[in-house]
């Protein structure tokens, strides 16, 4: 009976012992558990991260008692309070999660954790940083006027599955789609370009105001997100050059030494009269164009072979104006972009005295043919074909830096 009695409470004794070593066991086990958090992988097919962590050692009734899951931030040293966190399912020490809320070409600061339920204690994993480069690339803006912009945009091969593609802009920083939106007709990848001008109007009015900086981003809309691109920012013509005059047209950078066009406030008047010729002769001059960036060589050309006062682009080069010497007489497309002055009420109407109905027409540096040449008529913006050798019309100094 004895040794009956002897048995059974060493066998008690035992079963406590045993109780509370399974105890402590589980206990020490998240006490000194060390997490590991692993690198995430992206999927380029569902635009997603694969990520997680390991474990140490094996926690006791693991899925039950514990959350395992990662926390990320755009900031370092992420936590559950304040950053996003998704969670994942234990596999003995191992655990993924799958994050889908990421941006690409921003970098992300990431941990894994591993959460007791019951306590709420936290243990977290060492940090990784994470970025999958954007292949989306919003170039400079070009063409700037007083009414309208060009900027092309290339977008990777790893994008070619969007359906949406385009530009937005805001007057603040970080446009989104909310904010103006210019949509290319296509989609895919590649380059394509948005271009935009009012014209003789500052309708529709998604276009820009004139002397205001925007912000522009492109997107993308792939897998049901936006994506976005670079920001670069712009400022539309309109305002005050070095020489007194408005600027109004820039290319966006410098080439062949100079990116600006700024017009004088006002006409140049003849010292005869108040009206101009193209030239002295019909004859068709060799190299004068009619593009952007043409003006001052057409000028020049025109001078050398008609050094007269009575010829706009001679006088245009000849008289100083605001003490500056570099003007000349516009190309057609830069006279084009010059009357948008007139129509933002910075310049006015050249037509006055009893000539007032031919000289509202001003002179372009570029030619139609032998006997002719072209120019804008200021009361509507319309271009006009004007003959090269009657003395009816205006004149109007442009520069460029």
């Amino acid at each position: 009976m004895k040794k009956i009695f002897y048995f059974f409470v060493v066998f008690a004794v035992a079963l406590v012992s045993c109780s509370k070593d399974d105890s402590d066991l589980a206990s020490d086990s998240f006490e000194n558990l060390v997490v590991n958090t692993k690198t995430p992988i992206f999927n380029s097919s569902t635009y997603s991260y694969s990520a997680g962590g390991n474990l140490s050692v094996a926690l006791q009734n693991d899925n039950f008692d514990y959350e395992f899951g990662v926390c990320y931030s755009e900031s370092p040293n992420p936590n559950v309070i304040n950053s996003n966190t998704v969670s994942g399912y234990l596999n003995n020490t191992n655990f993924d999660c799958l994050i889908n809320d990421i941006d690409l070409g921003v970098t992300y600061y990431i941990k894994a954790y591993v959460r007791k339920l019951q306590t709420n204690e936290i243990k977290y994993g060492n940090e990784i940083t994470f970025i999958q480069p954007l292949n989306l690339t919003t170039n400079i803006v070009k063409n700037i006027s007083l009414t309208g912009f060009s900027v092309t945009v290339n977008v990777g091969s790893d994008l070619s599955n969007n359906s949406e593609r385009g530009v937005c802009y805001s007057t603040s920083p970080n446009p989104t789609v909310s904010n103006e939106r210019l949509d290319d007709p296509t989609n895919g990848s590649g380059n394509f370009t948005i271009t935009v001008d009012g014209v003789q109007t500052f309708s529709p009015s998604y276009y820009v105001d004139r002397n205001t900086t925007y912000y522009l981003r492109s997107f993308v809309y792939l897998n049901g997100r936006y994506y976005y691109g670079n920001e670069v920012s712009f400022k539309t013509c309109g305002y005050v050059g070095g020489s007194g005059g408005y600027v109004f047209y820039d290319k966006g950078e410098t080439t062949n030494g100079w990116r600006y066009l700024e017009a004088s406030t006002t006409k140049l008047n003849d010292p005869n009269s108040t009206n101009f010729k193209w030239s002295n002769t019909s004859t068709f001059m060799s190299g004068i164009s009619q593009e952007i960036g043409a003006g001052l060589d057409n000028s020049t050309l025109i001078r050398n072979s008609n050094n007269f006062t009575n010829i706009a682009a001679t006088m245009c080069i000849f008289v100083s104006n605001n003490s500056v010497n570099d003007w000349f007489l516009p190309s057609i497309k830069e006279l084009k972009e010059l009357y948008k002055l007139k129509i933002a009420g910075l310049v006015f109407n050249p037509a006055s005295g009893p000539n007032s109905y031919y000289n509202k027409n001003v002179l372009s540096s570029s030619q139609r043919d032998n006997t002719t040449c072209y120019g804008v008529n200021f009361e509507n913006g319309s271009e006009v074909i004007m003959t090269k050798t009657d003395q009816l019309y205006s004149g109007w100094q442009v520069r460029r830096f």
